[in-house]
């Protein structure tokens, strides 16, 4: 019975592996983009070891990239990524631009914490939102959603 167990564990690993294959090469080629690129994140400013409250005034603001902000008017919106790093988000906006289309980032903070969400397009109706949602999964294997833009 103990071999048994083992076969179906092994067997059942390969499959999940097997599947997940593809996922992990795209991964492995993005990740390996991204460590090409020189590191963008912005210094930590540090604190007085008495000074347990941060200075809000004394941390530089930067100015918002261009491809800030949804565009104007309302409609359908494809989002491609939520992610907390910055960096990672105007990698995407280079990465998705560069493959045509016009990728826009919006924020929204959670719990404190601020997530980029990488959008592309805004559209009057769901279905041309669809077309675009369906394009994108099956050439870049991600995991888009569709938004209203109010």
């Amino acid at each position: 019975m103990g071999n048994y167990k083992l076969a179906l564990v092994i067997i059942l690993s390969l499959s999940m592996g097997f599947g997940c294959s593809k996922k992990k090469e795209e991964a492995a080629e993005l990740e390996k983009e991204m460590l090409g690129k020189p590191d963008t994140a912005t210094a930590v400013m540090t604190q007085p070891a008495t000074d347990t409250t941060p200075d809000v005034a004394a941390v530089p603001q930067e100015p918002e990239p261009s491809f800030m902000g949804a565009p104007a008017g309302s409609g359908y919106t494809v989002q491609v990524a939520g992610c907390e790093d910055r960096a990672y988000a105007e990698y995407l906006v280079e990465k998705y631009t560069a493959r045509g289309y016009e990728p826009f980032v919006t924020t929204t903070t959670v719990e404190g914490q601020i997530y980029y969400r990488v959008r592309i397009g805004a559209f009057a109706t769901l279905s041309e939102a669809r077309a675009l949602k369906i394009q994108l999964e099956d050439r870049y294997s991600v995991d888009a959603w569709i938004d209203y833009i109010q």
